[in-house]
């Protein structure tokens, strides 16, 4: 009994889908929990380009995790806070380009003289 190599479908609206049919020992199964996907097995060719790629990545993340501290962009009408460094009761706020001191009272920022 032959195997065939393709196998055709037609859906409801009439689409008609044709399918490679692949040699089992081609074939790799992937569990992602309760997920199992079935597909032709990566080239080697394929497997070494993305290990490659992958690791070029990898330093490219690497590279940007090792700076300290977050870069905030400053918008227009949108107020960027930090705590004082010579007083931690203090807030800093700099807002569309000036800086100014102050607390935090009933969550509304005050400015001190």
């Amino acid at each position: 009994m032959k195997k065939r190599a393709t196998r055709t479908h037609t859906s409801s609206s009439g689409r008609t889908i044709t399918v490679r049919l692949i040699a089992p020992d081609r074939l790799t199964t992937t569990k992602f929990g309760n997920v199992t996907v079935t597909g032709a097995a990566p080239s080697a060719e394929s497997v070494a380009r993305s290990v490659r790629q992958s690791s070029e990545a990898l330093v490219r993340l690497g590279e940007r995790l090792a700076k300290p501290g977050i870069r905030l962009r400053p918008k227009k009408d949108v107020p960027l806070f930090w705590i004082d460094d010579d007083d931690p009761d203090l807030f800093v706020r700099r807002l569309n380009g000036r800086v100014e001191r102050g607390r935090l009272v009933d969550g509304v920022f005050r400015v001190i003289d």
